[in-house]
């Protein structure tokens, strides 16, 4: 995305005993600088290096992009174009990369509630050998998914099944039953998945790519299956999507569209 040219106060350069300086997150949390510290065996700087090339010094000095740039009389105004040879290219492409995530996301964020999602559900322990990507509308009930989740599963009515955020499980603050087991559930806290749309909960957690919602079968001896959102689309895309695919199973708004099986 060529809009993305202001280097934020997010990403610093810094300068070691190398022949080129790295790109530094500093908005990396405390326990991502924790874990950079264990695996370097001692002190290291803050932040998160843009790249796994080299080590790092809690001595290394770190600058501004700005200073940077005049530092070394750079005709750069941000991460735009290729890497000059002063800084690492690993670690510029990782934070243009990372940017036009950010911008993405800020994208996004302007349209939750509006768009649909392919979720990529799997079998927690399973994850490799076999995957189900659903495609849903924004309308979609989680009780439409709840039914396409059973067409790919073992999953019965013996146990309960409860969806939620993340990896909530048997946390779960969506406390989302399917409608039949709703009434075996035994209290009130609990909500009836035909009442829940996916705008509903995209809304309530925000939801853009790369985050996931959960499923726990059976709160005794609990299975967990979750779903990675993979893609974000316009509804009129989700119409182009499906006509285009080879539709596996299907609800009148969402479509298991994609398998991975052994």
């Amino acid at each position: 995305m060529s809009h993305i040219t202001d280097p934020t106060d997010r990403f610093v350069l810094e300068i070691g005993h190398g022949t080129v300086a790295h790109v530094i997150d500093t908005a990396a949390d405390a326990d991502q600088t924790e874990s950079n510290a264990r695996l370097s065996l001692g002190s290291t700087a803050p932040g998160k290096k843009m790249c796994t090339r080299g080590n790092r010094s809690f001595r290394a000095q770190q600058v501004s992009f700005s200073t940077f740039v005049d530092q070394h009389d750079l005709e750069k105004t941000g991460f735009e174009g290729d890497a000059p040879d002063e800084i690492c290219s690993y670690c510029w492409s990782n934070t243009r990369d990372a940017l036009e995530r950010d911008s993405a996301d800020e994208e996004t964020a302007d349209r939750i509630g509006t768009v649909g999602y392919r979720l990529r559900w799997k079998q927690k322990g399973r994850a490799r050998e076999e995957w189900y990507d659903v495609v849903v509308r924004p309308e979609t009930t989680m009780a439409e998914l709840d039914r396409l989740v059973c067409q790919f599963t073992t999953l019965d009515d013996l146990h309960l099944r409860l969806y939620g955020l993340e990896d909530e499980y048997l946390d779960s603050s969506l406390n989302v039953l399917p409608d039949h087991q709703y009434a075996q559930a035994g209290h009130r806290s609990y909500t009836k998945a035909s009442e829940v749309t996916i705008a509903d909960v995209a809304e309530r957690a925000g939801l853009r790519r790369g985050d996931r919602l959960s499923l726990v079968y059976d709160f005794g001896t609990p299975s967990r299956y979750y779903c990675i959102v993979k893609e974000i689309y316009d509804p009129d895309e989700i119409d182009e999507l499906l006509a285009d695919s080879d539709v596996i199973v299907s609800t009148d708004t969402a479509a298991i569209v994609r398998v991975k099986r052994p």
